[in-house]
């Protein structure tokens, strides 16, 4: 019977790897990625966002190795050497063969009965690269480096992040295609930790890779399931979820957000039904409730019509801060600098248009 209390094992040592955020930053993290394996990280360009998944890897696989692999997504630098357009197809040449070499070695330990993960790093990705790794490639299309596209099979055991650089003054607001295949958490600068002495080092622990893999809750009825069994029989998981609805006066969400949000608080618990964020069950909860909401049930309602956010915040702001604290502060602060972007359009990122129909080539994306 497997150790269930290894999971948190794994994720207070994770903690302790990274050092850099706050742990229920890095919590948060973990339990996105167990949701949806494949997650945007936004920030500052002065924030490391790439220290989240190479923490991760680092605590469940020896390095240096394969289930591990770091990329610059897109070739900045090639503004400055003297033939950008030649450097660029070949950056994204090496970084097309790079991830299929990840993507290969990930699909023959599945075939061999492995339980191991791999994780891919993309550092740096500009917002078109983001809908080609992020909407693409979990729909199983990879985009080569003359802009025709492969029909390819991504394996279950590969654990895609992305890092986009932003300032938090901007604000984003996720295309369709993007909140429905990935999550994005938006990382400040006070989600960062005050200096601190050097944080032991651990050695990486390959046995409990397995425990990673099989301890994602995949279906919503997994997830009700699994949380009746932690949570007494008269708490419903979503019911603060719910209720906002009712104050507002708006249909329930869509079936596919609904599971989602379920998804994420089932996964923000171990076997035993101990929280990960905190032990504690119910408090575990409605740190995993505030959270489900903020990056699987707003994104839905920004692409939906961004004058949803304002009637969610003038009608229900009181609930929204008492119950929802973490969204309602991301509610209020793209309201204060983002007031510009009401009414635009709700496909792409609100600073540069995308579409879902055509995406750019190598080169064009790096230039």
């Amino acid at each position: 019977m497997m150790d269930t209390h290894g999971e948190r094992n794994i994720v207070d040592h994770f903690v302790e790897r990274v050092g850099a955020y706050q742990r229920e930053v890095l919590i948060n993290y973990y339990v996105a990625l167990k949701t949806k394996r494949f997650v945007i990280l936004a920030g500052s360009p002065t924030l490391n966002k790439m220290c989240l998944p190479q923490g991760l890897a680092e605590v469940l696989v020896p390095q240096p190795s394969k289930q591990w692999s770091l990329l610059q997504a897109h070739p900045w630098w090639v503004t400055r050497s003297g033939d950008p357009s030649h450097m660029a197809v070949a950056h994204a040449r090496f970084s097309n063969l790079k991830l299929l070499d990840v993507i290969e070695e990930a699909s023959a330990s599945l075939a061999a009965g492995l339980q191991s993960p791999f994780f891919v790093g993309l550092e740096r990705m500009s917002p078109a690269e983001a809908v080609c790794y992020f909407d693409d490639l979990p729909n199983n299309l990879l985009w080569r480096p003359d802009g025709g596209v492969a029909q390819i099979r991504v394996p279950h055991n590969l654990y895609v992040t992305g890092s986009l650089d932003m300032e938090e003054k901007d604000g984003l607001v996720p295309s369709q295609e993007l909140h429905r295949q990935a999550i994005t958490i938006h990382l400040r600068h006070n989600d960062v930790t005050p200096a601190v002495e050097a944080r032991k080092q651990w050695e990486a622990r390959p046995d409990w890779q397995a425990r990673f893999v099989q301890s994602a809750i995949h279906t919503g009825d997994q997830a009700r399931a699994k949380l009746r069994h932690i949570l007494a029989d008269d708490c419903n998981a979503l019911a603060p979820l719910e209720q906002l609805e009712r104050l507002l006066g708006v249909a329930s969400c869509s079936p596919t957000v609904s599971d989602e949000a379920w998804l994420y608080v089932a996964n923000a618990f171990d076997g035993d039904g101990r929280g990960l964020f905190v032990e504690s069950a119910l408090e575990n909860l409605r740190i995993a409730q505030d959270y489900a909401l903020l990056q699987s049930v707003l994104p839905a309602v920004l692409t939906a019509g961004m004058e949803s956010l304002t009637e969610w915040s003038e009608e229900a702001g009181e609930y929204l801060a008492l119950c929802f604290p973490r969204a309602y502060a991301w509610i209020e602060q793209l309201r204060r600098h983002n007031s510009d972007m009401l009414g635009k359009t709700r496909a792409g990122f609100a600073s540069t248009p995308q579409t879902a129909q055509a995406r750019p080539a190598a080169a064009e994306r790096a230039l």
